[in-house]
């Protein structure tokens, strides 16, 4: 059982590993052509290659947005940012009961195998924290996605 907990931790691992910065054309059509399917607003995008997964971060109306896609083009992952305002009530109610000292950055609304997230950067002047929360205001095991 430990020895699938260490394979099946190693195999995600590289999902968040460093990547490595492609052009276009050094992409499979089919992700390139996934992304402009999905996103055809997206702006300056910059491609990473993350292991076997291909990385696009780009902007749609003023907006950051990230997605992972495999490499034929199905979207793994995505992420864009949010304002606190766009985050749901019970998301925001646990926030200020858990952390009211803490100041909110870097608001990200994930998207990943049919479920939303939150992710959220708390500051003070002691230490940073990073948090995901589901709709429902609840701490969500789940890891944060950089």
């Amino acid at each position: 059982m430990k020895t699938t907990l260490l394979i099946i931790a190693m195999a995600t691992g590289t999902l968040w590993s460093c990547g490595q910065r492609i052009t276009a054309g050094q992409l499979p059509s089919l992700v390139q052509n996934s992304v402009q399917v999905k996103f055809p607003q997206a702006e300056r995008i910059d491609w990473e290659k993350e292991g076997q997964h291909f990385e696009a971060e780009f902007v749609v109306a003023g907006v950051e947005h990230t997605v992972l896609l495999d490499s034929v083009g199905h979207v793994l992952m995505q992420k864009q940012d949010i304002t606190a305002a766009q985050l749901p009530p019970a998301v925001s109610v646990a926030l200020k009961r858990d952390f009211q000292a803490y100041l909110m950055d870097d608001l990200e609304q994930v998207e990943k195998q049919g479920q939303v997230y939150y992710q959220i950067e708390l500051e003070n002047n002691n230490e940073d924290l990073k948090r995901v929360y589901a709709s429902n205001g609840t701490v969500v095991n789940t890891r944060f996605w950089d």
